[in-house]
């Protein structure tokens, strides 16, 4: 019985040094740095009925104090790393404002004249309500209490709490210290058996006097097992913080696998999002490959019609060229006709025969002025029937600009935004200039799992033809990419799979009177996860820079379509990206292009196109795109552009 008595008597002496040390702790700090901390230590005891569901606890605050408001936006900052749960911090006027809101986890009323507004305008509300200094103990769900020696502490009540759909950890009030005002009546009750074990302690102790001698005989022995009995307690001790350690990792486990459970159902949403996205722009590539073979039907016959007008107005103008050589002849015999007349009436007198042949040259004169005004009347009706056709043509010349203006939309709509891009690139830059409205080059994007695939790809053509090559070539690159997983997908295995395609669609055997329609084109996909980049070309290489060194990267030299010599598949390349590389891709347009050189038309050339990358592949990327810009119109001048021209940045 000595032996407990002492055990209970060095557990009461631990407990009371344990709270001293904790009060000297806390001695020195404010009352705000006090409840600052209680703030951010109490939602971690706290379950809400939708707790997997919050990833950041809001606490609100009504006029605070700039002080305690800059302390508990302090204490907010450190959020709690071991379940991924962030803390933030909201300060409204007035309760009527936050009640306007109630956007918030944990509403902090620090003066008493507002509780009571704010516990009637949040009942039966998921919202914790701490309030400061409340003489209402029946009513409080937390409050804290400012003690005369300067420390804070705080009670709650768990029954209000779960009124509201907030439970509360049972280590609450062991390891936060605070005081659950709920189990009153349990605590009065424990009170009474303390009293009586108090009194029966008190019996007890008179006899164990009667009795001290015959113990301190056997103190030796006691002491023995006492020091056997701390040993043990060691040891258990030891083992309680092993389980402790234990509990801590399975907790963090469980929070691990909550946020994984988010995470999956996220991305189910985006799976699900992306599928639609895609059914969307197949049926929109069906629905645009529908109207342009229609109106590609319209432009032949146009076409036809224009040819024929075109041929009937250069027979007109060569009818209209030989009349004016006919009255230019016959000009010239009026002249000698009318020198003759004034030589004849000179001579008048002397030659009478010659009044007889100039009679008959005055009726062949007349004649010939008769035929050509016959002569010039139908040359007038034949102007007027040509400038008519001229009309015609030139309506349906616009018809047809029209036309094709409405095919840049749709092919627009189809080519993914650069809105998109930035979602996955957010630094790039696109430069697409079409030589005819509509483009035979093409950019397209799209993500395969936690890959981004993005591609520069010009097509055989520019304009009306190269348009549907590349409407071609985005239907192919969304239906090979939806077949691939980001596990298995490859730049190489892409272009392969897609010249497949376009060799089987445009029937492409490799004989000599068939078009030779495809593509160039570079294409990469980007792992954002592990920085690695994968990059395959059909003829079209990449640029890459780093550190202010220029690598070109070759493509294979074979195109997307049929090819004599052609391997059985496409290289794939792969290196990684670190922060402030460059990439290029690009069609030969901007290198093709001619311009005026001493007086010689002369191309730009691939070698100036990559000095002048690296000389700009520092500056930000928009001015980047408007360095190309101005580059390209000034070495072309008065030339016409020659090919469309794309060109794509992008930096990590």
């Amino acid at each position: 019985m000595l032996k407990k008595l002492k055990l209970y008597s060095i557990l009461i002496i631990a407990i009371l040094v344990l709270s001293c040390l904790k009060a000297f702790a806390q001695y020195g700090e404010t009352a705000f740095e006090q409840k600052a901390k209680f703030l951010y230590e109490i939602p971690k005891y706290l379950l809400w009925e939708n707790d997997e569901e919050i990833s950041t606890i809001v606490i609100a605050v009504v006029n605070a104090d700039s002080d305690f408001l800059r302390l508990l936006k302090r204490e907010a900052r450190k959020g709690y790393p071991a379940s991924g749960t962030k803390l933030t911090v909201k300060n409204f006027v007035s309760v009527s404002d936050a009640l306007y809101d109630r956007s918030f986890n944990i509403l902090y009323v620090p003066f008493a004249a507002d509780y009571k507004e704010a516990r009637d305008g949040l009942k039966r509300k998921p919202i914790a309500i701490v309030s400061d200094n409340c003489e209402d103990s029946k009513s409080v769900m937390i409050n804290f209490v400012d003690e005369k020696t300067g420390l804070v502490s705080f009670c709650f009540s768990s029954a209000n709490l779960r009124k509201v759909g907030i439970s509360v950890h049972p280590n609450m009030t062991k390891e936060l210290h605070g005081d659950d005002i709920s189990k009153d009546e349990i605590i009065q009750e424990q009170s009474k058996q303390l009293s009586m074990t108090q009194k029966e302690l008190l019996q007890k102790e008179k006899e164990l006097n009667s009795k001290q001698k015959l113990l301190d005989q056997r103190e030796r022995e006691i002491f023995q097992k006492q020091q056997q009995i701390e040993k043990q307690n060691r040891s258990m001790e030891l083992q309680n913080r092993a389980i402790q350690n234990q509990a801590e990792k399975l907790e963090k486990q469980r929070q691990e696998m909550l946020v994984l459970k988010n995470k999956q159902l996220v991305t189910m949403q985006e799976l699900e999002e992306t599928e639609q996205n895609l059914e969307k722009k197949n049926r929109e590539a069906i629905q645009v490959s529908e109207e342009l073979e229609k109106q590609r039907a319209e432009l032949v016959e146009q076409q036809k019609v224009a040819l024929d007008q075109q041929m009937h107005i250069e027979q007109v103008n060569k009818e209209i060229s030989e009349k004016e050589d006919e009255l230019l002849k016959l000009n010239i015999r009026n002249k000698l006709l009318n020198n003759i007349i004034l030589v004849s009436s000179i001579v008048l007198g002397i030659f009478l025969i010659m009044i007889f042949i100039i009679a008959k040259l005055y009726m062949g004169k007349r004649k010939d002025n008769e035929k050509l005004a016959a002569q010039n009347e139908k040359i007038e009706k034949q102007n007027i029937e040509i400038t008519a056709q001229k009309d015609e043509i030139t309506a349906q010349n616009d018809k047809i600009i029209e036309s094709i203006r409405y095919a840049q939309k749709i092919q627009q709509a189809v080519m993914p935004p650069e809105e998109y891009f930035s979602k996955y690139l957010p630094l790039h830059f696109i430069m697409l200039k079409p030589r005819d409205i509509v483009s035979g080059d093409f950019y397209w994007g799209n993500d395969v799992d936690d890959k981004f695939v993005f591609t520069a790809a010009d097509c055989t053509g520019h304009g009306v033809p190269g348009a549907f090559m590349s409407l071609l070539g985005i239907a192919f690159l969304n239906d090979i990419t939806a077949r691939m997983s980001g596990d298995n997908i490859t730049a190489g295995e892409i272009l392969t799979q897609l010249r497949a395609d376009i060799i089987t669609y445009l029937r492409q055997s490799g004989k000599e009177d068939e078009q030779k329609d495809g593509m160039d084109m570079a294409i990469c996909v980007y792992d954002k996860k592990t920085s690695k980049i994968q990059y395959a070309g059909a003829h079209n290489p990449l640029i890459f820079i780093r550190d202010g060194k220029l690598t070109q990267i070759d493509a294979d030299e074979m195109p997307i379509g049929y090819y004599e010599n052609q391997t059985e598949k496409f290289t794939n390349h792969e290196f990684e990206v670190i922060e402030g590389d460059m990439i290029y891709m690009f069609s030969d347009g901007y290198s093709d292009q001619f311009g005026m050189v001493n007086g010689r038309r002369k191309k730009y050339m691939i070698k100036q196109f990559r000095e002048f990358l690296l000389k700009i592949h520092n500056e930000e990327l928009q001015q980047q795109k408007q360095m190309l810009d101005d580059n390209l119109v000034a070495w072309r001048g008065k030339l016409k552009q020659l090919d469309d021209v794309l060109v794509m940045g992008v930096r990590f």
